[in-house]
C-alpha cells in the first residue's frame, strides 16, 4: 500500500509530463447536437426538463408508486453492496426497484440489479471469484507518461467479460417494462456530471452501442490518476463527439437527482421510497496518523469522501423530508474493515458475506427520513 501512494503521488506531480490522449477539438454547440437523449448533462434547461418529464413517466407506468435505488462509489468496497443485493434477493423482499441507479462500483453493481435476480449469480461471480485482485497492475516507469498509475486493461476486462449481451438484453426487456436504470459520470471536459439511461442505450443492438454501454462502465469506474479517463464517442443525426469521462464519484458519491431537482419546490422525482446504498461509512474513525505525506493522503482522500458523501445525504434528506418522500440509508458498518484499494480475494470475500447476511437478516438499512415507508432490509 505504501508503494501504491508512492506511486500516486509521483504521478501527480509529474502529471504535466504524461502523455496525452490524442483528442479532436470540438465546442458545446457540437456537443449539444451530438448529444443522444440517453445522455443528460444538465447545463440546459431543457436537459432538466426531458429528466423530470422521464421521472414522470416512469412514475405513470409504475402505477405512482416508484422505487429508486442509489449505489455508491467505493472501489473495492463495491463487494460489500452486492452482498447487500444478493442477500436482499435470498430474504425474498428485494422490491423490482423502479429506478437504480450507480456511480463508480455502484455503476457495476446496478445493472445486475436493474436486470432481476437471475442475474445474482453472476454479480457475486464478478466481486467473489478472485479477478478483482489483477485489477491494481502497475505501469511502473510509464505512469509518468499516461494518464494512469494503472494499467486499464484488467479493468476493462473485468466489465466486458462481465457485462454480456445477455445482461445488456435484459437491461433492454425491463426498460420496455417503464422501469429505468442510470448511470453517473464525470465529464472532465465540461466539468459537470453526466448522467445516461443505460436502458434507452441498451435498446441499440449494434456492436457500437455495446461497446458504449460497457464503456460508461469502465468510465464511471476510472478513479482519476489510478486509471485513465475514457473516450466516450456519442452520435446523433450526423454529428458525432468524443468526450472525456472519468469516476462519476468525483462529482458526487451516488446519484437520486440533479441537485436543482432536489431543491425544488415541488416535487421533481416522482420517487416514494429512495434507497441509498454506500459503498463506504460516513462515521469518523479516529486513528493517530503518522507525520508522513503518503498516509496524509490516503486519510485526507477518505476525509473528503465522507464529508461529500454526509453533505450528499442531508440534501437527500431534506429533499425527502420536504416532498413527503421515504428514505433509508445503509453503508458499511464500522466494525468491518474498508479500503477502496484493496481488491485481494479475502478482503471482497469478507465485505461480500457480510453485506449478504446484513441484506438477508433484514439490517442493512436504516429509515431517516418518512414515516410510512415499509421496513427497509
Amino acid at each position: 500500500m505504501r508503494r501504491l501512494f508512492r506511486a500516486l503521488a509521483l504521478s501527480a506531480l509529474l502529471l504535466g509530463g504524461c502523455q496525452t490522449l490524442p483528442r479532436v477539438p470540438y465546442g458545446l454547440e457540437m456537443l449539444h447536437a451530438a448529444s443522444p437523449s440517453y445522455r443528460y448533462d444538465f447545463l440546459e434547461p431543457d436537459t432538466r426538463a426531458r429528466f423530470v418529464h422521464e421521472f414522470g413517466r416512469v412514475q405513470r407506468e409504475q402505477a405512482g408508486d416508484i422505487q429508486l435505488l442509489a449505489l455508491s462509489g467505493g472501489g473495492a468496497n463495491g463487494a460489500y453492496g452486492a452482498g447487500v443485493i444478493y442477500g436482499w434477493s435470498q430474504r425474498g423482499d428485494r422490491p423490482a426497484f423502479s429506478v437504480v441507479t450507480g456511480v463508480s462500483a455502484g455503476a457495476l453493481i446496478a445493472p445486475f440489479v436493474f436486470a432481476g435476480p437471475a442475474f445474482d449469480p453472476a454479480l457475486r461471480e464478478a466481486f467473489t471469484d478472485g479477478r478483482s485482485k489483477n485489477l491494481l497492475r502497475s505501469r511502473g516507469l510509464g505512469a509518468l507518461f499516461r494518464p494512469g498509475v494503472f494499467k486499464p486493461e484488467p479493468l476493462r476486462k473485468l466489465i466486458t467479460d462481465s457485462v454480456t449481451p445477455a445482461l445488456i438484453e435484459a437491461v433492454a426487456k425491463e426498460h420496455r417494462k417503464g422501469r429505468r436504470l442510470f448511470v453517473a459520470t464525470t465529464s472532465l471536459d465540461t466539468q459537470t456530471q453526466v448522467v445516461w439511461d443505460m436502458g434507452a442505450l441498451a435498446q441499440h443492438r449494434d456492436p457500437a452501442s455495446r461497446l458504449l454501454f460497457q464503456n460508461i462502465l469502465i468510465a464511471s469506474s476510472s478513479v482519476p490518476g489510478v486509471f485513465p479517463p475514457v473516450l466516450l464517442t456519442v452520435e446523433r443525426d450526423g454529428h458525432a463527439v468524443s468526450e472525456l469521462h472519468a469516476d462519476g464519484g468525483t462529482v458526487a458519491n451516488f446519484f437520486v437527482a440533479p441537485q436543482a431537482l432536489l431543491a425544488a419546490p415541488t416535487p421533481s422525482t416522482g420517487a416514494a421510497h429512495i434507497f441509498i446504498l454506500l459503498n463506504s461509512r460516513t462515521t469518523p474513525r479516529f486513528v493517530v496518523v503518522p507525520v508522513g505525506g503518503l498516509k496524509i493522503v490516503a486519510r485526507s482522500f477518505d476525509t473528503m469522501l465522507k464529508s461529500l458523501t454526509v453533505s450528499e445525504i442531508t440534501n437527500v434528506k431534506l429533499a425527502a423530508s420536504e416532498k413527503g418522500l421515504k428514505l433509508a440509508v445503509g453503508e458499511i458498518p464500522d466494525e468491518l474493515d474498508e479500503n477502496f484499494l484493496d481488491f485481494t480475494q479475502a478482503h471482497m470475500n469478507a465485505l461480500f458475506s457480510a453485506g449478504q447476511q446484513r441484506g438477508a437478516a433484514g439490517t442493512a438499512f436504516r429509515l431517516i427520513a418518512g414515516t410510512t415507508a415499509a421496513t427497509p432490509p
